[in-house]
């Protein structure tokens, strides 16, 4: 058969090929795995960074991007990131990262401020610094609203935030010595701080704001006075001579002290933020205590050397009101040319005044004392410096007088004080004893010594030529009576010599004479250039006995 007979074979169908399924291969899981932990990673650090803040400062003295850490009491809580000027090319702008923990601290009461190595009133602070290097210190806040941008502050604050206490500010004039960081005393224990100081340019005055720590707080009332410690407080007036001084806290940085006075009603406690004056000494504060209200003018006839303005005016020894001036400006037209001096008085201090008007209830109260006896007068403060102080005192006996009005003030009658009567009956009686005319008595009495030498040197010659005439012959044959004469007449010279006691008593008498003279003539020297010696004596001198007595 051949193969064109044969015949034909049916064609076989071929089966559809279905393409198998590639599986992922291994190597990929690698990849996939490290791109899931980087994205983790990723995540972790954006979520572990925390807040990022922007905190303001004049200068950006140590602080360095990256490098200066944030810290809060010592514990590191953000980093600083960056720091650029600020667009008002006054402050630069540090922008930190706050860890994510730490992230409550972030207030709107919370405080920034660069600690670096610092010397002020409050301290040495920062010296650690020199070692671990600047860093940022964050004082936490303590208000509830959340905050991101902050001033930062150029001075670390005295008093960290939540420290119970009250806070208070004090005015004055003039700051002194006390700065930032002075302590605040009670009776020679610190018990606080001054935490700022701020001028006020509207009121042209200098107010601190003060913190009293703890409990001391309850000690301040509205009766408190404030006063400056700071430095040596010396002071010389009419009161005498006063040293005070502060303790070396006080004299190296300045300080404050305060006190209640125990006399009158209580008071209440002060509340936070109240104001009070700053005094500048312990003596200021007692004079804010007077009130004075009547001016009154007072004209003396004596010298008022050693009365200067601020002398006390007293009542009975208690301080009622201040000397404002000494002018003859307040009554330039006295014919008599009598010493002006101003003062204002508090009447409340001298009686108890009824409820209403007190200046016209204290004029009346005062006119009638004058009508009873009170007068004014100078009165020696201090006898070491000489000064003087105005003494509103009852007089006894004293003449009539009413309260009058001269220039526009009311004018109290006024005295001479003892001191002034005492000079001038000492000057009397140093007036009579110069017209003594002592030297020329003293003279005569000498001229009279010496004639009675002269005259005793004659009676010596006398009696010499009487022996020699009753030795002579001649006087011998005389009759026998002239011869009894002439020894009479002997006997009698010769009882006036020097060995005699006629002559004897007659030179101690002139003697006593000159003596007595010569005491005199001392006595007036001395009272001329020491008056007082005849008060008090002469300064180790003893009284001589008489003579004749042991």
């Amino acid at each position: 058969m051949t193969p064109a007979s044969q015949p034909p074979v049916a064609p076989v169908p071929i089966a559809p090929v279905t393409p198998s399924r590639r599986r992922l291969s291994p190597v990929w899981i690698i990849p996939i795995v490290a791109t899931l932990i980087g994205l983790w990673l990723v995540w972790e650090h954006y979520a572990a960074l925390g807040p990022q803040i922007k905190v303001r400062f004049e200068t950006a003295n140590g602080v360095d991007a990256g490098k200066t850490a944030v810290q809060c009491r010592s514990v590191r809580v953000g980093v600083v990131e960056t720091v650029q000027l600020a667009h008002d090319l006054k402050s630069v702008v540090a922008t930190l990262r706050i860890n994510n923990d730490a992230a409550d601290l972030l207030r709107s009461d919370t405080r920034f401020w660069v600690v670096r190595p610092r010397f002020g009133g409050a301290g040495i602070s920062g010296l650690g610094t020199l070692v671990s290097g600047t860093y940022i210190e964050l004082d936490p806040g303590t208000e509830s609203e959340e905050r991101h941008h902050f001033d930062g502050l150029e001075n670390p604050p005295v008093t960290p935030q939540g420290v119970p206490g009250l806070h208070l500010t004090l005015v004055v004039d003039k700051a002194g010595s006390v700065g930032i960081g002075s302590s605040v005393f009670h009776r020679g224990i610190n018990v606080g701080r001054v935490e700022s100081r701020v001028f006020n340019a509207a009121e042209r005055r200098l107010e601190f704001g003060v913190f009293i720590q703890g409990d001391y707080g309850s000690l301040i009332t509205r009766r408190t006075r404030f006063w400056n410690v700071s430095g040596i407080d010396l002071n010389i007036d009419a009161d005498g001579v006063r040293l005070r001084t502060g303790t070396l806290d006080s004299l190296i940085s300045g300080g404050v002290e305060f006190d209640t006075a125990s006399d009158g009603p209580p008071a209440e406690p002060a509340a936070d933020g109240a104001v009070f004056t700053l005094y500048s000494s312990f003596d200021a504060t007692k004079e804010s205590s007077l009130n004075p209200r009547l001016t009154y003018l007072l004209l003396f006839d004596e010298s008022v050397r050693g009365l200067s303005p601020n002398a006390p005016v007293e009542f009975r020894g208690i301080r009622v009101g201040t000397v404002l001036g000494v002018s003859f400006d307040y009554f330039p037209t006295d014919p008599e040319r009598r010493v002006p001096v101003l003062i204002k008085i508090d009447p409340t201090l001298i009686a108890h005044l009824p409820d209403g008007d007190v200046g016209q209830k204290g004029r009346d109260m005062i006119a009638g004392r004058v009508r009873g006896g009170l007068r004014a007068t100078l009165r020696i403060g201090n006898l070491i410096t000489g000064q003087l102080l105005v003494d509103l005192t009852p007089q006894k006996n004293a003449p009539p007088a009413e309260v009058t009005e001269l220039g526009g003030y009311q004018v109290l009658p006024t005295i001479s004080t003892g001191l002034s009567q005492l000079q001038d009956k000492v000057t009397a009686v140093l007036d009579k004893i110069q017209n003594l005319k002592i030297e020329e008595t003293v003279e005569h009495a000498s001229g009279a010594l010496v004639e009675i030498k002269s005259s005793a040197t004659e009676l010596k010659s006398v009696l010499a030529g009487v022996d020699k005439l009753l030795g002579s012959e001649e006087t011998k044959s005389l009759p026998q009576d002239l011869k009894t004469s002439l020894e009479e007449m002997r006997r009698t010279l010769a009882a006036f010599n020097e060995t005699s006691g006629l002559y004897r008593d007659v030179s101690r008498t002139l003697q006593d004479l000159d003596a007595t003279l010569r005491a005199i003539e001392s006595l007036a020297t001395t009272l001329e250039r020491k008056p007082s010696s005849l008060l008090w004596g002469k300064p180790g001198g003893t009284v001589a006995p008489p003579k004749g007595k042991p």
